[in-house]
């Protein structure tokens, strides 16, 4: 979201803000074209007329000439760029740097005696242009018109002409652009105000819907575990579970690993698949079990569901007996993991869409496939 104290957002991009800052954008561009209009009339209801009376007095009519038709040729440029949404960056910079010029072109060919008299046309009309330039950006606006103040006070003063008269003038002139400016300072408040205001309700929905996420996850995690580690865990507490018998201990393994493999999928880690892999190896390895894990070549982060099913085998393979290997081949099209283990053939999982799973087995040890292709 871009607020009007940076910059001035188009109208596109105060769209994506909403309809507050689409009001305020349009009214800061809107207060622009009455700037430029107040700046084309002031240069040729006021100022050609005292420069075309006061040719005698310019010790450089060319200059003048040029400074005039500097500010013609900035008035146009600025209006295109207006019309477009696209007075920003080095545009603005680049006009604003021709105004000044315009200003020192004016000042610098008339007559010492003349600076602060009428003949000087350009003192009141060099501000509305930096206004249209630099009206979303107020303090700049009002840094260029107290440096433009001063300097033309400065200039009089080391020529030693009276500075007496251009109080007045200078009053004027900026009483009549500060409100202006005023007006474009507090529409940019009313923007940010709209702007932080809805960064913060989007703050708080966002975090409502993170929050509606996280409880829907725990259920599904609870629906998950419902149907298994739920039984285990009572016939545990009841007393009913005959924990020398190794079937009963396998099954209970298998459910820790899988409780493990939940608890990982929360991490925050370049590899999910891998770190999944490696919480179901980590029990294998704390019962004594010696377990390999080895991986070959790269591969992109499968689905949840995918990664699910592709660590089952692991999974059932935390229920070993004496030891396990682990293998994971992946590429950009896929994912295998395949596991050989004395484990129970029986708890072997089966095949779930869209993982493939094939099982092998040879005596006491058992190996099982699961494949997923994208």
């Amino acid at each position: 979201m871009t607020a009007l104290a940076t910059v001035a957002p188009s109208d596109r991009e105060a769209g994506a803000a909403g309809p507050p800052l689409i009001v305020a954008a349009k009214l800061l561009r809107w207060l622009r074209f009455a700037s430029l209009l107040i700046a084309m009339g002031t240069l040729y209801g006021l100022a050609l007329p005292l420069l075309m009376a006061n040719t005698a007095v310019y010790t450089s009519l060319p200059r003048q000439v040029w400074a005039f038709c500097l500010l013609t040729a900035v008035a146009l440029v600025a209006g295109c760029l207006i019309a477009v949404d696209r007075l920003a960056g080095w545009a603005r910079w680049v006009l604003l740097a021709a105004v000044a010029a315009a200003s020192g072109l004016a000042t610098t060919g008339i007559r010492a005696d003349h600076l602060t008299a009428e003949a000087e046309w350009s003192y009141g009309v060099i501000g509305w242009f930096a206004m249209v330039l630099l009206l979303d950006r107020g303090r700049a606006a009002a840094a260029f018109l107290v440096a433009h103040t001063v300097v033309s006070f400065a200039q009089a003063a080391l020529l030693g002409q009276d500075v007496v008269g251009m109080v007045v003038v200078a009053a004027i002139v900026l009483g009549c652009q500060s409100p202006v400016l005023a007006g474009a300072l507090a529409l940019r408040r009313i923007a940010d105000d709209v702007a932080a205001a809805r960064r913060a309700r989007e703050e708080v929905r966002t975090a409502e819907a993170v929050a509606e996420r996280l409880h829907e996850s725990r259920l599904a995690r609870y629906a998950d575990l419902a149907g298994t580690t739920v039984p285990l865990l009572e016939r545990l507490t009841d007393g009913s579970a005959d924990l020398s018998d190794a079937r009963v201990r396998a099954d209970y393994t298998a459910e820790a690993a899988k409780l493990r493999r939940l608890f990982a999928e929360n991490d925050d880690v370049p590899d999910p698949l891998l770190h999944e892999l490696e919480a179901c190896v980590d029990l294998a390895q704390r019962r004594g079990i010696a377990v390999y894990l080895g991986t070959c070549g790269e591969w992109v982060t499968p689905p949840l569901a995918v990664r699910r099913a592709l660590i089952e085998p692991v999974v059932w393979a935390a229920s070993a007996a004496t030891a396990a290997r682990v293998t994971v081949i992946g590429s950009a099209e896929g994912v295998t993991v395949s596991v050989v283990a004395d484990a129970p053939a029986d708890l072997a999982p089966q095949a779930e869409a869209p993982v493939a799973v094939t099982r092998m087995v040879d005596g006491t040890r058992v190996w099982v496939e699961a494949a997923w292709r994208r």
